[in-house]
């Protein structure tokens, strides 16, 4: 991602005593934010910032050198990061009006969600997922998005039980699990590999009967359904996260599940 430099750039030289055109002043700012950008950017596969999110750290990191403690290296969550930037408004112990303000703008950056509507089509909300077939011990493709016809529209071969499954959003993040046909849940997953056990939800070899999967920060709603093997149907679409109430998981304990659909309405 890159800063998106409003009319406000060459004010910010002219606190130096430059003299400079909006463009030379676009020119060299962009130059020297460069940096900055790659400090926030290095989060960008943990975070998925969308363009405000993006905007508000590079401001955050061009003034206190980077996003490493306010992020606590990527440990904390969006809306902790949120939270926590307000308390950066100190010099030597003392609480600056400026660095408060600064603060409190960048926040609110931060905060304000991103119209759809004035987004190019990659910067939209959007779900990539894969499942892992047990016959063949193998990896479908990456699907993005729900609403394609054929088989491009989910992950997954009819007749084939999953057993494991990865994803990821282009904004916000993804938390996600699955239940196994051997009567237990996967830990709550927040990453996507193929190959790191710690970022897909499910084991090799025991087939997936139910999956709850949840997003924060992204425009719109997330929905999925799970198609079963037995009866060769899809079930309901669903958009809640839970692993007790049967209408916020998709699937049916003891049904094996061939494939997958998830997207954002």
């Amino acid at each position: 991602m890159s800063l998106k430099i409003s009319n406000n750039g060459i004010q910010l030289l002219k606190k130096y005593g430059l003299k400079t055109t909006q463009s030379k002043t676009d020119s060299l700012l962009k130059k020297e934010l460069k940096a900055y950008e790659a400090k926030v950017n290095k989060y960008n596969s943990k975070y998925h910032w969308n363009q405000n999110q993006f905007d508000a750290m590079v401001s955050f990191a061009y003034n206190m050198g980077s996003i490493d403690q306010l992020t606590a290296n990527g440990a904390r969550n969006l809306q902790d990061i949120a939270k926590k930037m307000t308390a950066y408004n100190k010099s030597g112990g003392k609480i600056l009006y400026s660095l408060t303000r600064r603060r409190k703008a960048e926040q609110q950056l931060f905060l304000t969600p991103v119209s759809s509507s004035a987004l190019p089509s990659s910067q939209k909300s959007q779900i990539t997922y894969t499942t892992h077939r047990i016959s063949g011990n193998q990896w479908g493709k990456e699907i993005t998005g729900y609403n394609i016809s054929g088989s491009n529209g989910y992950s997954g071969i009819f007749g084939k039980e999953i057993d494991k499954i990865t994803l990821k959003s282009n904004q916000g993040s993804i938390l996600y699990r699955v239940h196994q046909k051997d009567g237990a849940w996967s830990r709550e997953i927040t990453g996507f590999s193929k190959t790191d056990s710690g970022k897909y939800a499910g084991s090799r070899g025991t087939p997936i009967d139910g999956i709850a999967i949840k997003a924060k920060g992204i425009k719109g709603t997330l929905k999925y359904r799970v198609h079963r093997k037995s009866d060769q149907k899809w079930g309901k679409w669903i958009t809640g996260y839970s692993r007790t109430n049967s209408s916020q998981y998709a699937g049916t304990f003891g049904i094996e599940i061939d494939a997958v659909q998830i997207g954002i309405r």
